[in-house]
């Protein structure tokens, strides 16, 4: 199973950017992003695709990105 907030972790990693950057990046406020790691609640696709385009991905490019850092 994909671990999405795992994924969001190590691409935010890869970047240096903390979460606030990336909040500021995607549109969607800090404490939203925060939020999903506090409940460990998914993201939803629209959320999602903020995401993915702060990171200049694609969903498909998302789900199956395997990361440069080894954890």
């Amino acid at each position: 199973m994909i671990d999405i907030l795992e994924k969001i972790r190590i691409l935010k990693l890869e970047r240096n950017w903390s979460e606030y950057q990336l909040a500021e990046k995607s549109g969607i406020p800090q404490s939203t992003i925060s939020s999903w790691y506090r409940k460990n609640q998914i993201p939803t696709i629209s959320s999602l695709e903020k995401i993915c385009n702060a990171f200049n991905l694609t969903l498909s490019q998302f789900f199956f990105y395997r990361g440069k850092l080894n954890f």
